[in-house]
This record gives structure tokens, C-alpha cells and sequence, in this order.
């Protein structure tokens, strides 16, 4: 039997049963499920005045091994860029997992975000046990007089190695 897709679920954080994305901010894992890669789900459009001054927003996934199995060599990557030349999304693997910001505009502390667009150069997870977790941070960044676009779809990709 092996580990499938599925098997690796997204919560939400921000509280026990917080179910919106753009208060996904860190520190207790939800029991509402993040069903969608696409980083235009978590995160809000960029409005008028955002795209004008540039801003950078930070959001947090956990996610959940419900399979039977160890997860082994868990890695994270973005697998699809913004679609908007004037956006970009970096991560970060907040080992703790703990960690939560007072808003969308504070940074979590101690983390590294880095841009890895292939598996190549996927951020390690490690390994992740039966019901074990991972926690990621992710950050956007729009550059200052950012030029309107729609549906910004870039996407990440989780992906489980095979067993040692």
C-alpha cells in the first residue's frame, strides 16, 4: 500500500474552526480544510491601492499525514509562478509550527522564504508520521505600481518520496 495524494491534507490556521483563508495566520491548526493549490484561494485579490504602494501578505497552511504510512522525503515547491509579472510568492517551513502573526502584514519570525520552482529545489519537509503535521508559511509580494491582472493562479505542489 502505498501513500496517495489525498493522503496529505491542507487545514487552514488561525483557530480551532476558523474557516477563511485571509485569516490563516498562524498558530492553532482549523478543522476546516484548505481544498485548493492555487494561491489566488489564499490570498485576497490585490486592490487599487495595494497594486499602487506594493504590498507583502503571509499566510499559513498545516499540513496533515492521515494516511496509515510514514510520509517519507516530504518536500514542498511552487509549480506554477504568479500568472502577474508583478507578483511573487515565496515559502518558508516553519518547523515549530506554532507560530502565528498579529496580521496579514507581519512577518513571522526566524523563517526563510525562498522561491523553489521545481522539485529539484523543493523545500524538505522530512518525514511526516501517521497524523503528523508540517506547518508553511507562505508570502506574497506585489510590486509597487502593480499593473492590473486577473486570475493570478500560481500553484504549489507537495510531494512524498518513496520509502528509505
Amino acid at each position: 500500500m502505498a501513500i496517495v495524494a489525498g493522503d496529505l491534507k491542507m487545514y487552514l490556521t488561525g483557530g480551532a474552526a476558523n474557516a477563511d483563508p485571509l485569516l490563516s495566520l498562524g498558530g492553532v491548526t482549523s478543522s476546516v480544510q484548505f481544498t485548493d493549490n492555487t494561491l489566488d484561494k489564499l490570498f485576497a485579490s490585490v486592490g487599487p491601492a495595494e497594486a499602487l504602494a506594493g504590498a507583502t501578505k503571509y499566510r499559513a497552511l498545516t499540513f496533515k499525514n492521515t494516511s496509515a504510512l510514514t510520509a517519507y522525503a516530504v518536500s514542498i515547491h511552487i509549480s506554477q509562478e504568479s500568472t502577474s509579472a508583478d507578483t511573487t510568492v515565496e515559502i518558508a517551513y516553519d518547523a515549530t509550527g506554532t507560530q502565528d502573526v498579529a496580521d496579514e502584514d507581519t512577518a513571522p519570525t526566524g523563517l526563510t522564504f525562498s522561491k523553489p520552482l521545481s522539485l529539484a529545489t523543493a523545500i524538505a519537509l522530512g518525514d511526516i508520521a501517521t497524523n503528523g503535521t508540517a506547518r508553511i508559511w507562505f508570502k506574497r509580494i506585489v510590486s509597487a505600481t502593480a499593473a492590473a491582472a486577473s486570475a493570478d493562479t500560481g500553484k504549489f505542489t507537495l510531494t512524498v518520496g518513496t520509502a528509505p
